[in-house]
């Protein structure tokens, strides 16, 4: 296997300014990509803070299984330190590299002969003896460049290409194999994110589809009354007054509200949860638990827990990373005992964007590094540890882990034996193939082939998003032709009633332009639908007035 590094100057403390510019301008792309989502989206797709993933083929394709089983995402974002979460505490390196980080043999809790629990995990002991925690050691990928913007970007896409475009690694190449879902929507999310900016991972390459509750508020709001906003909080003035008008228009193209209503109140938390630091991630697993057991139909999950980006004031025993390790376990372990017998169709799956290094830095802390330790919890995970530890002697060029297993195959192997897609349609997911992992306790038959109802991204046709979006009155609407064909081009509403055909006629392959004029037409979400021959695409546009 080939390893290597392109090492990020600003990825280590001692980088100074650097170190300070690159945090400061990944605190402000995390800003400016929840207030995209928060307003761009919420109006192109009409989900705002909670968007549903709904046009995700794979996702659909989840949902007609008849397996019930669900994927809980867990993001330790900011760099898990794999060193003091999985111990190697009988290599000395570890000790000399880490003189006051390192976490002693005599508390760490035995795993192996020559591995150990950090003690914040003790809660998660009994699930490890129980065969109900995997540990997937030294995972990671060739040429990490050890930033947060382009690790968070890597494993939410599921590529490691330069240049890789925008698209997460659940929607990329299958975004096409329904281009009708959009005239005939769901009622229920297939995919849900609780807390936080909505992620890419289960965006397509033209589409945002996500659905994200930015926090507990925003749920509690929907099981109320069904709901985004509340549009008389908007203040009584002009701007106020477009604020209003915004949420008004959010609110009626959100067509989930019913659904995240009605399976509040088929459940609720059976447990009372742990209190934590951060309090956050008991909010946000317990308001998944109560999803899933109200059966609102979901089938994966993403939730995060921040703060894991330790350059200083790390601590050992006890401390920073202590703690957020001791949120992770005791919230995780009431997770699952609230879901009960549900649990056994249940598997949550941490990951972080890389690992920290070997040696402690001067600062109490240690900067990014690269292969880290994965977990796995529940009833259907093949307990144990898989993986070789990385060795503390055999690094990389710049110092780091050299990783052993690719991420990828982790998450082949989420598709292929947790939800049953066979390897060419994983690797249709991933762009290549990877060996799944043997660590499923009872892996699904295969039963998603791609072949029989998945075409690949079709190369006769593209449709562009239409420009300006919002617009009043007028928008451009571009797609491209690669070959010959009968195009059609309609306008039609959200209940699927056709308003105007632009174009009904055979064209030549070439770029093609056209004008839409809402004269006469309410503010509100509409969809433009291009048809060439049996193919067909759609998206959707918003008329502000």
């Amino acid at each position: 296997m080939e390893h290597g590094v392109s090492e990020r100057f600003g990825s280590c403390l001692e980088h100074g300014c650097a170190h300070t510019d690159e945090h400061s301008l990944w605190s402000r792309r995390n800003f400016l990509t929840s207030l995209g989502q928060a307003i761009g989206s919420s109006i192109v797709l009409g989900s705002t803070t909670i968007n549903a993933l709904a046009s995700s083929p794979v996702l659909d394709m989840l949902n007609r299984h008849d397996s019930e089983r669900i994927l809980v995402l867990l993001q330790l974002g900011g760099g898990n330190d794999g060193l003091n979460t999985i111990i190697p505490v009988e290599d000395g390196y570890y000790f000399r590299a880490r003189p006051t980080l390192s976490i002693p043999k005599r508390v760490a809790l035995p795993l192996t002969d020559t591995l150990g629990l950090h003690p914040a995990l003790n809660t998660l002991r009994g699930r490890y003896d129980d065969g109900q925690l995997a540990i997937i050691q030294g995972v990671g990928y060739k040429d990490s460049s050890l930033s947060h913007f382009d690790g968070t970007d890597n494993w939410m896409s599921g590529t490691t290409s330069v240049g890789h475009d925008a698209s997460g690694w659940v929607g990329r190449k299958l975004e096409f194999s329904h281009p009708d879902f959009e005239t005939k929507p769901r009622e229920y999310p297939l995919a849900v994110q609780v807390g936080g900016i909505s992620s890419r991972l289960f965006d397509g390459r033209e589409n945002g589809m996500g659905m994200t509750m930015a926090n507990v508020e925003v749920f509690r709001r929907l099981v109320r009354t069904g709901r985004l906003f509340d549009e008389k909080t908007a203040p009584d003035n002009a701007y106020g007054n477009e604020v209003a008008f915004v949420r008004r228009i959010a609110n009626d193209t959100f067509t989930y509200g019913r659904a995240v209503q009605e399976a509040a109140a088929r459940a609720g938390n059976a447990i009372s949860y742990p209190r934590v630091v951060p309090a956050y991630l008991t909010e946000r697993l317990s308001i998944v638990a109560r999803l899933i057991k109200g059966r609102l139909g979901a089938r994966v999950y993403h939730v995060g827990l921040g703060g894991f980006d330790t350059h200083g004031s790390q601590g050992s025993v006890y401390g920073r990373h202590a703690t957020l390790l001791k949120a992770m376990a005791e919230t995780v372990n009431a997770f699952l005992n609230d879901l009960g017998e549900l649990s056994k169709d249940v598997l949550v799956m941490t990951f972080s964007e890389f690992g920290r290094r070997v040696n402690e830095n001067g600062s109490d802390g240690t900067d990014h590094g690269t292969a880290a330790p994965l977990f796995l919890f529940g009833p259907g995970v093949k307990g144990g540890i898989l993986g070789d530890t990385p060795s503390l002697r055999d690094l990389d060029a710049h110092g780091n882990l050299k990783y052993g297993i690719d991420f990828r195959a982790v998450y082949s192997t989420m598709l292929q034996h947790w939800f049953g897609f066979t390897g060419p349609a994983s690797a249709q997911v991933l762009g290549e193939s990877f060996d799944p992992l043997d660590i499923i306790a009872n892996p699904s038959d295969p039963t998603y082939t791609g072949a029989e109802s998945t075409a690949e991204v079709p190369d006769s046709f593209v449709l562009h998003q239409n420009y300006p979006n919002p617009f009043n009155p007028a928008t451009t609407i571009e797609y491209r032709l690669g070959v010959q064909g009968r195009v059609t081009l309609d306008v039609i509403d959200l209940t699927g009633r056709r308003l105007e055909t632009l174009v009904d006629r055979t064209q030549p392959p070439g770029q093609y332009y056209v004008q839409f004029d809402a004269a006469g037409l309410p503010s509100g979400t509409y969809l433009y639908q291009l048809r060439v021959g049996t193919q067909i695409a759609s998206r959707r546009m918003v008329l502000l007035r």
